[in-house]
């Protein structure tokens, strides 16, 4: 069981603009063009709130107009090679980008919603149907901007809808109970035994592939879900992480953590950014075949004792007491 987990990169490739050009046409829509000063070194969550608390209307007036612009603005992608050969050897596919992309190359415009549960600012169950594929926004899709994860507000938010999800549970108005992870309870076959799941358990349960995405550190959903799927004693699943370069890169502090976590990271250099992820599709298709189940509980603890190698090899310090005198009571 392999998903899926798609960032921007590939947009951006298709697009050939980044993230900046955006936000600078963004700043110019709301006449706040001194916002692009320093943008270069400021977080998207964080110049999203600057922008909306310099306005003088409501904030949540103005989030809801930024929001709608910023969707306008990725109606400008068209599918490219790269998107349907890295998207192809996926059912599920965990996306973070706001638009459609996906869902187009694959059914043109036939997709269409299947939520498991309606919401309309969080996306726990936010899910569509694209033939064969099921593609999941995590980030909430330009079809509702008030999903839209772009704030740091929102995203704390998020985090706190998917900690709750996975330890204690999260109210569903149409059930009397609360709802938590399956995963959580080793229940692996959620697909066909639950009515309602979240893409949290495909992240938690399969091999995850990482693509097009450059795990800022403001994205602290993803990386709490990362850290929970490395703490659990019966993980399942592997973590790859492919990083699209134009040149040899040395170690970030992204892939170091990344590393700490378990996580094999693939490096993959090209003359272009569409060369790059074509080439990771080659990578993809490679580690599929590789790992066709799942892991194994016996499979998950030979890794473990190979990750810890470093560890039961320092020899054992041996602690000493410290004997102290007693004065004699008069």
């Amino acid at each position: 069981m392999h998903s899926l987990l798609l960032g921007n990169g590939v947009n951006r490739a298709a697009l050939q603009k980044d993230w900046t050009q955006l936000l600078r046409e963004l700043a110019a829509q709301f006449e706040a063009e001194e916002l692009v000063h320093h943008i270069g070194s400021k977080p998207l969550s964080m110049f999203i709130e600057e922008l909306c608390a310099r306005s003088t209307d409501a904030f949540r007036n103005t989030e809801h107009a930024v929001k709608m612009a910023f969707a306008k603005l990725l109606e400008q992608i068209t599918p490219i090679e790269a998107h349907r050969r890295i998207c192809d050897p996926f059912k599920v596919i965990l996306t973070t980008n706001y638009d459609f992309t996906i869902e187009e190359t694959f059914a043109g415009p036939l997709y269409s919603p299947a939520f498991l549960y309606p919401e309309s600012r969080y996306s726990l169950f936010r899910r569509y149907q694209a033939g064969t594929k099921d593609v999941w926004h995590v980030h909430g899709d330009s079809a509702r901007p008030s999903s839209m994860v772009l704030g740091y507000d929102q995203y704390a938010g998020s985090l706190q809808k998917i900690r709750n999800y996975v330890t204690e549970g999260v109210k569903i108005k149409k059930l009397d109970y609360r709802l938590s992870s399956p995963v959580k309870n080793g229940v692996l076959e959620f697909e066909s035994n639950r009515s309602i799941y979240s893409w949290v358990d495909h992240f938690l349960r399969d091999h995850l592939h990482i693509v097009g995405l450059g795990m800022d550190f403001t994205e602290i959903d993803l990386w709490w879900l990362l850290l929970h799927k490395r703490r659990r004693a019966n993980q399942t699943g592997k973590v790859f992480y492919y990083q699209a370069c134009l040149t040899s890169s040395d170690d970030t502090p992204v892939t170091s953590l990344m590393r700490s976590l378990n996580v094999e990271v693939i490096p993959v250099v090209a003359d272009s950014y569409s060369e790059c992820y074509l080439r990771i599709a080659d990578e993809i298709e490679g580690r599929i075949k590789s790992y066709p189940e799942l892991l194994s509980l016996s499979e998950k603890y030979i890794e473990q004792k190979s990750f810890q190698a470093t560890d039961l090899a320092r020899p054992k310090r041996i602690q000493r007491t410290i004997k102290f005198s007693v004065a004699s009571e008069d």
